[in-house]
């Protein structure tokens, strides 16, 4: 079925119709702009926005994507930022004024949906849910990311092949704008491309579905040449395959999660209960924290957005049953299809809300039809709709302005944070901190994932990669390496992230470097609100020779039990979080105490470096608090009793426990021996349930390159 029944062409009726129809879409255009509008000062985003950003300014400044930069998505939102930022200046509301201007087409193109299906009124209603995202979905469709765009390209080429059943030019569009779908993301337009051009074929007429669908490849085919001729005439086509092709399928099962269980209804699973941050509404925990418990009713609610695109689409299936559906029910169908493959192998909310809008869609459409033989209560259900997005809009953007805290992110990030995470000192801390002590375009390394600091601290990467990449780690390593030596400054998060990967799992030999040869310094604040941290480069350490964390199962672990005899276990302590750039060593505790033994021969100037004190850890499944009145001793043994050779009390004053203490002995008196170092913890009364300490990055240290590991 093409499109709905209209005056007869050339008519006044027919001219007064499709102006009216033009100006309501412009209507609804402006009404999306402006409802992005007046979010895009809110908020930063370190990771996704400040990665685009980033590689954009780096693009800007002559780098080359895939070749000077490597990344494994499509090019097509860095070098728009780019080349935006070239036009109009180096700001971070470039991109967001861009993608204000894009919601505003895209509430103008679910207007044109509808009322080319014919749904009347619901066509506003579209309109007004799609102008809305940024509000409700908050805050992921304000700022320019390469997933928004992707969306958007979706949503208009799915508008672009519904004209294409009686155009062969519009059909040519929609191949172009599917394949701007794959230059965000390669395996969300490769689905949208062969579920678009299948709906197109079998919705067009029979006489022109071949010129229809060589009109869809067309399209495809130009914008695919355009794209590897630029890459190609500048000599970047093998490093562009690499990115997009080999380093994707590398990658495997690195970038799954579960999906969220969708029963029990009202209850979380035990198994994604450490991740619940990846899988609720960003605006609950905005709202509400991070820590708050989750209650049935929003989890419930997070369950139904989940299965609603499966449900859109079982629904599709069941009204086909009843009769002939029209094609746009087909062609969205298509588009929420493939915006649903993109749910997997990565199932969290950042995916899902890109999905949400299809299949809102989708039920729109299919309501159109039933509620078509009744036009007042078609009427009046689009009412009410917009009634709700309205206020529920309104209400948003009043409380997110009036939760935001003042720009404090630097001139290069004017943005009014709403997290509490980032209304907290920490971040503009570093970003102050740094940029009073760099030039302009001087190196730093932020080391894990947060590339906003590069552009907020107008400093350079010196490296090829934006943040940690799965499956290119050996890689990685060593371009890392080799331009460490130039940085003087590295931004590293005090808390190692274990839902993914802890970082001296993903790049040891970079985090045993910056244990080496980087330090805190003293001149900068270590606090509750110190969730991300700047290192100096400081003295060398020294190499080392043993790594007491790697070689834990050569060591002997022990507890004390009630009556002070040595209990041997084997089974590993919880693996805890690195603090302060330091990795932790956990010894589990019997109730008067434990530690863990190595027997080594030493090296000629050896030492043993360490440090303790810090009280509050972390692992996947609990939080750890250290136990009070206990000494951390450190003691040999060459044949008979061990003796002390060093000690530190773990200070219980309310204020101490938030930074490591160094721990040294020199073991060169030992040097050529067989000995025994032994790491204890000895509290002055027993534990409790408190049954866990820990030492900071223990290791033997020796003056010369020799090592062990």
């Amino acid at each position: 079925m093409s499109a709905v029944a209209t005056p007869e062409a050339g008519t006044p009726r027919a001219r007064h119709a499709r102006w009216s129809a033009a100006l309501q879409a412009l209507g609804w255009a402006l009404v999306g702009a402006l409802a992005c509008a007046s979010v895009i000062i809110l908020e930063p985003n370190m990771v996704e926005e400040g990665l685009v950003v980033h590689v954009a300014q780096r693009i800007a400044h002559g780098e080359h994507l895939y070749r000077d930069i490597v990344f494994f998505s499509g090019p097509l939102a860095f070098e728009l930022l780019g080349a935006l930022f070239r036009a109009f200046g180096e700001q971070i509301l470039v991109g967001r004024w861009t993608a204000a201007l894009l919601q505003g087409v895209n509430a103008a193109v679910a207007f044109a949906l509808l009322r080319r299906a014919g749904g009347g009124a619901l066509a506003h209603a579209a309109a007004a849910g799609v102008a809305a995202l940024p509000l409700l979905l908050f805050p992921f469709f304000s700022m320019f990311y390469y997933t928004p765009l992707a969306m958007d390209l979706a949503l208009w080429a799915t508008y672009a092949a519904l004209r294409g059943q009686d155009s062969t030019g519009s059909a040519f569009l929609a191949g172009v704008l599917i394949a701007g779908v794959a230059l965000c993301k390669q395996t969300l337009g490769l689905a949208l491309a062969a579920l678009l051009l299948a709906a197109l074929s079998s919705c067009a007429p029979r006489e022109s579905r071949l010129r229809r669908a060589r009109g869809v490849l067309a399209g495809g085919l130009v914008a695919t040449f355009v794209t590897v001729a630029f890459y190609g005439l500048r000599g970047d086509l093998p490093a562009m395959w690499r990115c997009l092709v080999t380093v994707p399928l590398s990658l495997g099962e690195q970038f799954s999660s579960r999906y969220m269980n969708l029963w029990p209804p009202g209850q979380l699973a035990p198994e994604l209960s450490p991740h619940k941050v990846m899988y609720f509404p960003n605006l609950y925990f905005l709202k509400y924290g991070i820590y708050v418990p989750l209650g049935p009713g929003i989890v419930l609610l997070t369950q139904l957005l989940y299965a609603l695109p499966f449900l859109a689409l079982a629904a599709t299936a069941l009204a086909r049953l009843a009769g002939p559906l029209p094609a746009a029910v087909w062609m969205n169908a298509a588009q929420l299809a493939a915006m649903t493959t993109n749910l997997f192998p990565r199932s969290d909310w950042g995916h899902l809300v890109f999905t949400l809008p299809a299949a809102g869609l989708q039920l729109l459409l299919l309501a159109a039809a039933p509620l078509g033989r009744l036009a007042w209560l078609r009427t009046a259900a689009a009412l009410a709709l917009i009634a709700v997005l309205g206020t529920t809009s309104l209400h948003n953007r009043d409380w997110l302005h009036s939760e935001s805290g003042p720009p404090t992110w630097g001139p290069r990030v004017p943005l009014r944070p709403v997290s509490l995470v980032y209304k907290l000192v920490t971040v503009p801390r570093v970003i102050r901190y740094i940029r009073d002590r760099v030039r302009p375009g001087d190196p730093i390394f932020v080391a894990r994932a947060e590339p906003l600091l590069y552009f907020a601290t107008d400093t350079t990467n010196p490296t090829p990669y934006g943040g940690v990449l799965q499956a290119l780690h050996e890689e990685q390593e060593e371009a890392i390496l080799a331009a460490l030596p130039r940085v003087r400054f590295v931004v590293m998060s005090d808390i190692d992230q274990p839902m993914w990967a802890y970082y001296s799992d993903e790049l040891p030999r970079v985090q045993k470097y910056l244990e080496r040869y980087f330090r805190i310094p003293r001149s900068y604040p270590r606090d509750d609100a110190s969730w991300i941290l700047v290192l100096e480069r400081g003295e060398d350490q020294g190499p080392t020779w043993l790594d007491m964390i790697d070689r834990w199962d050569e060591a002997r672990a022990w507890t004390l039990d009630e009556a002070h005899v040595e209990q041997v276990y084997t089974e590993k302590p919880p693996r805890l979080v690195s603090r302060q750039n330091r990795r932790a060593l956990p010894i589990r505790l019997g109730p008067w105490g434990g530690g863990i033994d190595y027997t080594f021969t030493v090296p000629p100037r050896a030492r043993f470096e360490s440090g303790v004190g810090y009280r509050g850890m972390v692992s996947l499944e609990d939080l750890h608090e250290h136990p009070p009145r206990t000494t951390m001793v450190v003691s040999v043994r060459t044949g008979g009793a061990f003796e002390t050779i060093a000690e530190q009390r773990v200070s219980d004053a309310p204020m101490e426990g938030r930074r490591w203490t160094d721990v040294s002995a020199d073991l060169s008196r030992y040097a050529g021996q067989e000995i025994t170092l032994r790491l204890a913890a000895v509290p002055d009364a027993p534990v409790g349930t408190r049954n866990l300490s820990w030492w900071a990055s223990p290791r033997i240290v020796v003056d010369a390159p020799a090592r062990a590991d």
